[in-house]
């Protein structure tokens, strides 16, 4: 699930999960997982219905996606990935970048391509601390077996949708939107209404 929608339209999807933050416990193993399910996904022409993601829409969101890369710094490190595909069109390979800290470009910033990155956290409060630590809060997910756990994790994270064992789901009655820099208001459901509507208080004094 987390490969899938961290790379779905090529990472173009202002909700990917393309920033991971796992507990340090099961980081390695994880970072092995993860780059297994990475290297087995397939690029090209959107009509061809044997690939899972296509091209980037730009030659200039290319550039940028390799800008990111070419600069990172020296203790990050890509596991799998990071090239241009040598083929025409703006094709580049899914990748995973580990090593990577909070004050990083490629964590401050959002990439906009299929780029995962993986930080390990020592602890709830930490991995807490790294998740909204950065401008942005449109949408989250949290993995875990403890149910308890999740509802606290989704109670503190600062983003406007948070999504429990699953990432992306939809539903027209569930507000979508975000927090911070991530925008205003909501789509879909009631609360999308609020946008469209202008709101007049009329108030009058009959005396006694």
């Amino acid at each position: 699930m987390i490969v899938a929608t961290g790379t779905t339209s090529a990472g173009q999807d202002c909700a990917s999960a393309c920033r991971v933050i796992v507990d340090q416990l099961v980081h390695d193993e994880f970072v092995a997982v993860l780059t297994q399910e990475v290297k087995g996904l397939t690029t090209g022409a959107p009509d061809d219905p044997t690939v899972f993601f296509g091209p980037l829409n730009s030659a200039a969101q290319l550039s940028r996606v390799q800008d990111h890369l070419r600069n990172l710094p020296s203790h990050a490190q890509v596991v799998t990935g990071g090239e241009t595909l040598p083929v025409h069109g703006y094709f580049h390979q899914p990748t995973v970048v580990t090593g990577l800290r909070q004050e990083d470009r490629a964590v401050q910033e959002e990439i906009f391509g299929p780029v995962i990155t993986v930080q390990p956290s020592s602890s709830d409060e930490e991995a807490l601390r790294l998740a909204n630590g950065v401008r942005y809060g449109l949408a989250s997910s949290v993995w875990t077996r403890d149910h308890r756990r999740a509802m606290t994790m989704a109670r503190k994270i600062d983003a406007g949708c948070v999504w429990i064992n699953c990432h992306i789901p939809v539903a027209a009655e569930m507000p979508h939107g975000g927090f911070k820099h991530s925008g205003y208001g909501k789509d879909l459901s009631a609360y999308s209404l609020e946008d469209y509507t202008r709101i007049k208080h009329v108030m009058t004094y009959l005396g006694s």
